[in-house]
């Protein structure tokens, strides 16, 4: 992760650290690195999953929003429109 701007840096160190630290309680570990022109996110192995699995946890989630649309967070819908519909139209050009 680079800072667009070199001028805002120390800021962009200083959310980034404020929202890592918020972090800590359900990924504890996690942290961030000041590689001088760059930051770089740690995560340590314990919260890392192969594929299968993270597929799975998206795949939850996702029957979870469908079962109970009130508890898809308003961030997530425009997300979740945009995937779908890159989804569903990769199918539907695959199909011509």
């Amino acid at each position: 992760m680079t800072p667009a701007n070199g001028a805002e840096r120390d800021a962009v160190l200083a959310a980034l650290t404020a929202q890592i630290g918020a972090l800590q309680t359900e990924f504890a570990g996690v942290g961030v690195e000041d590689l001088g022109s760059e930051f770089r996110l740690t995560i340590p192995e314990r919260h890392r999953v192969g594929h299968e699995a993270h597929f799975g946890e998206v795949t939850r989630q996702f029957f979870a929003y469908l079962h109970d649309p009130k508890t898809l967070p308003a961030w997530e819908k425009p997300n979740m429109l945009a995937k779908y519909y890159v989804s569903t139209k990769g199918v539907e050009m695959a199909a011509r």
